[in-house]
């Protein structure tokens, strides 16, 4: 019998148990407003959807026109909002992300002053074909990068009609995951007044964006249509539908080749650049793109850049493709090469690990010609041009994996950026290492958590990550490197095999929803039969760190670890004899399941031991002083 329908009896096994799992003892600490919403069955003790899981969703048309020269946006919306809960709200909210840059506003660090601005411009609001009064305070409130209006009355089960015309500044200078990169590269997202979420949690998301914390959607559609100069090409989330009004004919034989072929296709080369130069910029186009199942909408606009695809199968069974795009400036170091990585990374994910189908059905990766740094959006990534091409490799394969958190699992990363952070950071370690040896991806990262971990600033991440914001390296260390070191291990501990099984059932339970820490530690230990907690907990919740340390060794050959940090590790010893031979002796992750103080390592025979040295270079340890033995005479 196939793994994958294994896995689906077994869902039906854990949907039958759900009555059961309710009353069952539960290892972590369980926050009220999870217990409310296990009070409510829209989320249950056993790890899957509560029979009464809700969340709203939208759909989105847009209109939207781009000024290059003063890169601004104006643009009208018209958006379909459906409430799913069993509430009447009184009050719509809407993300206004731009106004990060509003004056007056607090954000996460200094930005300086070129791209401040008046916040985003809202000239009209109606709700189903009411218009609201945007200057009456009573109505209308702006905190932070919020925009809520109240007293309203949104019926539980009912659609709304919501329209909206606004105008906006993108920043040039300080471009924060999006912006003007040059004259001719610009990538734009966060760009339109989006609703914000509210779910059976924390009902509306009021977190605003600071610039370090990032985002949390729910799952709509959209219809956009982007009016751009005439020399300037648009790649977007989703397909273009009229492909034939904006590309030239050579261009578009080439793109609708591409689009089923599973060799990379050149669809726009150097030679056709110069063709491209003698386009007019005062004449205008209008691309129209549609997206489905996606928390977000985003587009790169560029002239200038040559542009790769390739067609590639993600789901041998259902027989699912993936449509890989590059797109780049001539002379991007190792970006010729990107399509290749890209549709390298989208079949890792979908046979090895996580072994779950790439989640959509196009990915872009768009250049921004800066010397490091990326930014994942739906089925588009805004990514760099580092000149190591492991660094690339392990960017393009990092920016992807969101596609699947937090976009298809619909995490919050607001609060906890490690549910999509730390997948991210540690899936490109096997491909990278395998592809690049010299490169060490999976060492260097383990040096990275060991060179932080132990500090005052090294917080648990399943504290909230908005709490962080003052301090990045704490926020980054929470969510990327602690989480992907814990994966890591977790992984060794279960096995590849189960280990990637139950990920892909947790993906099956809660794709397109809004998983939250709870759900997935609960299905992960039902999915797998384990008792994770002793793992879990120190990792996630606890400020433990990695410090194993050599206590002592009996007259017996007992060779007592002490874990004085908390973190549950691999043991690795490497035992000198007086004669010069050596032996090694290892321990898996669970030595601390029954015991998390102390392990115990045997040593057979009877040579005299003259030195035990403790760790291994990819077994993290921040207090080396306490890793080795010198036995006297």
């Amino acid at each position: 019998m196939q793994p994958r329908f294994l896995l689906l009896i077994l869902l039906l096994i854990l949907t039958g148990l759900n009555a059961v799992s309710q009353n069952s003892t539960y290892a972590y600490p369980v926050p009220a407003e999870f217990r409310k919403a296990v009070a409510h069955q829209t989320r249950t003790l056993s790890g899957i959807p509560g029979r009464n899981y809700w969340q709203n969703t939208t759909d989105y048309i847009i209109d939207a026109a781009m000024d290059v020269k003063n890169f601004s946006i104006i643009g009208s919306l018209t958006a379909i909002y459906q409430n799913n809960s069993p509430d009447t709200l009184d009050r719509l909210v809407f993300n206004l992300y731009q106004d990060i840059f509003r004056k007056g506003n607090s954000r996460d660090w200094d930005i300086g002053v070129k791209d401040l601005h008046d916040g985003m411009h809202i000239s009209k609001l109606s709700i189903d074909n009411v218009l609201i009064d945007i200057k009456n305070a009573g109505t209308i409130s702006r905190q932070g990068t919020k925009l809520v209006v109240n007293k309203l009355r949104l019926y539980p089960g009912k659609n709304y009609k919501v329209e909206l015309e606004w105008k906006t500044k993108l920043p040039v200078n300080r471009t924060i995951r999006m912006g003007k990169y040059s004259d001719s590269v610009m990538f734009v997202a966060y760009w339109y007044p989006q609703i914000a979420v509210y779910d059976d949690i924390d009902g509306w998301d009021m977190i605003s964006y600071g610039g370090s914390v990032e985002f949390y959607q729910d799952i709509n559609n959209y219809k956009v249509r982007l009016k751009v100069p005439a020399d300037f090409m648009v790649w977007a989330t989703g397909f273009v539908q009229n492909p034939e009004e904006v590309f030239s004919d050579q261009v578009l034989s080439r793109y609708q080749a591409a689009l089923k072929s599973m060799d990379v296709v050149n669809i726009i080369k150097e030679d056709d650049l110069k063709k491209m130069d003698q386009i007019s910029p005062v004449r205008q186009k209008t691309w129209k793109y549609e997206a489905r199942g996606v928390p977000d909408f985003s587009f790169g606009v560029a002239k200038g850049h040559l542009w790769d695809a390739v067609l590639v199968q993600t789901d041998s069974v259902n027989k699912r493709y993936t449509f890989i795009e590059s797109v780049y400036p001539p002379g991007a170091p190792h970006w010729s090469n990107v399509v290749v990585y890209a549709a390298q990374a989208a079949r890792d994910m979908s046979f090895r690990h996580p072994g779950y189908p790439f989640p959509y059905p196009k990915m872009t990766n768009f250049c921004n010609g800066r010397p490091s740094g990326g930014m994942e959006t739906p089925m588009m990534a805004n990514n760099s041009a580092p000149v190591d091409a492991a660094n690339l490799f392990g960017l393009t394969y990092h920016e992807m994996a969101h596609s699947y958190f937090p976009f298809y699992m619909g995490t919050n990363e607001k609060k906890y950026a490690w549910m999509d952070e730390g997948f991210a950071s540690i899936w490109p370690a096997f491909m990278v290492d395998s592809l690049f040896s010299d490169y060490g991806y999976l060492e260097r990262t383990i040096s990275t958590f060991q060179n932080f971990a132990g500090k005052e600033m090294d917080i648990p991440p399943m504290i909230p990550n908005q709490l962080l914001s003052a301090n990045y390296s704490a926020l980054r260390h929470s969510s990327y490197v602690r989480p992907a070191i814990a994966f890591h291990f977790l992984e060794r501990l279960l096995g590849s095999e189960l280990y990637t099984q139950a990920l892909f059932l947790f993906m099956e339970q809660w794709k397109g929803k809004h998983p939250h820490p709870l759900d997935f530690f609960k299905s992960l230990e039902n999915i797998t039969d384990t008792d994770l907690a002793w793992f879990i907990n120190p990792w996630f919740y606890d400020q433990a760190y990695p410090d194993l340390a050599i206590r002592k060794i009996t007259k017996d050959r007992k060779i007592v670890i002490e874990n004085i940090g908390g973190l549950p590790l691999p043991v690795e010893l490497t035992i000198t004899f007086t004669d010069g031979s050596q032996v090694y002796y290892s321990m898996p992750v669970d030595v601390w399941q029954m015991n998390n103080k102390h392990a115990i390592a045997e040593i057979e025979g009877n040579k005299p031991i003259r030195e035990v040295i403790l760790g291994h270079s990819l077994i993290p340890d921040s207090w080396l002083d306490n890793n080795k033995l010198l036995m006297l005479d």
